[in-house]
């Protein structure tokens, strides 16, 4: 045993534990002991060790053909985190008008290193779009929802970002646009179009709400309106997400959906200001 930890000098436990579960993604959900083991780098002995340990604690789970995927501890723990409980604060019917009434998909994202993390995905016929929804991850340089989040890092922290110096400049102009203007947009060559406005929530990392053309293979209808006329409905939409959120950090549930949150918050500041 000892022999196959020398293997991976200078690396704890805990960190051979988490380089097995960051092994898995969304191109490898479901993987072998083998695969598990080529993916994370450690010795197939300490990766059979290390799953014994997450299986008995439900961190990782197999099925009858042996095959690991990541066990439901791991979501019941991910779920509380300040960014990534967006679906369990009612907003899900929010998300759901607005993508009824664009005909486009919504998603609400958060940073995640150099990535921007989607957590909330929604079609206007209720799903995600195969290949993509909640733990897709974009790069924060080619996504309005990146240029977002990134008006809320650091000078620094944006300059470290693996960028060429051409592409770091193109994008501290998006960045500074979308801060005066409240919102950021790109597009490409295949005509996918993409808006989002910061969802500004108190007690909360920065977060962003998007609006896009959904992929050809989400087998939707067209978009019912343009990107361009349904932004004072992102802008919206925002703004009522992140009094949900923020009502949830303060008093550890979120209000009823439909509610009138920001005028509520403004009156009580106003009477204790008073």
């Amino acid at each position: 045993m000892a022999g196959a930890d020398a293997a991976s000098p200078g690396k704890s436990v805990t960190e051979r534990a988490f380089a097995v579960l960051m092994s898995f993604d969304m191109a490898h959900r479901q993987m072998t002991l083998s695969q598990i083991s080529r993916r994370s780098g450690l010795p197939v002995a300490t990766t059979f060790r290390l799953l014994n340990h997450l299986e008995a604690i439900s961190a990782v789970q197999r099925d009858p053909s042996g095959r690991y995927a990541i066990g439901p501890k791991i979501w019941e723990l991910g779920i509380l985190a300040p960014t990534h409980d967006v679906i369990g604060m009612g907003t899900r019917p929010l998300l759901l008008r607005l993508a009824t009434k664009s005909g486009m998909m919504v998603r609400v994202f958060v940073c995640n290193g150099e990535r921007a993390l989607c957590v909330e995905e929604v079609l206007a016929n209720g799903a995600s779009a195969p290949g993509t929804g909640p733990g897709t991850t974009l790069s924060l340089g080619d996504s309005a929802a990146g240029h977002v989040l990134m008006g809320g890092m650091a000078p620094a922290a944006r300059s470290a970002l693996p960028l060429t110096r051409a592409q770091f400049t193109r994008v501290e102009e998006s960045v500074a646009a979308a801060g005066e203007r409240g919102w950021a947009q790109l597009s490409d060559a295949a005509g996918h179009v993409e808006y989002a406005v910061p969802i500004r929530a108190e007690g909360r990392p920065p977060m962003a709400l998007s609006l896009s053309t959904p992929p050809r293979s989400a087998g939707t209808a067209a978009p019912g309106a343009s990107l361009g006329t349904m932004l004072p409905e992102l802008m919206g939409a925002a703004r009522s997400l992140a009094a949900i959120l923020a009502s949830a950090s303060r008093h550890g549930a979120p209000p009823a959906p439909g509610t009138d949150a920001v005028p509520m918050a403004s009156a009580k500041r106003k009477g204790s200001d008073e």
